[in-house]
């Protein structure tokens, strides 16, 4: 049973993999597609993506407590809805 558990958890892993790898290309495609290469908002985009990608590889290859991975995942998420939700109703009033 253990081996059955072991590749559910490499399947789930798995599948996260693909679904960060797809969003990383498609926000490349999105800006490929909506700003000049020579533009500087292109530039530092693609900074930050390639920057994304590096730091969820070194992420990954440590072997950090899951515990503490979550915590610090949740707060960034929540940090992420605030911005992107709450404040710009707040810049609205």
């Amino acid at each position: 049973m253990v081996n059955r558990d072991t590749q559910a958890d490499l399947d789930k892993a798995w599948g996260h993999y693909e679904k960060i790898r797809d969003s990383l290309n498609g926000l490349y495609e999105i800006l490929n597609i909506n700003l000049e290469k020579e533009n500087i908002f292109y530039q530092c985009a693609v900074d930050n993506l390639e920057n994304l990608k590096d730091t969820i590889i070194d992420l990954l290859k440590k072997d950090y407590n899951p515990t503490e991975i979550k915590i610090k995942m949740r707060e960034l998420e929540f940090d992420m809805k605030k911005t992107l939700f709450f404040e710009k109703k707040e810049k609205q009033k």
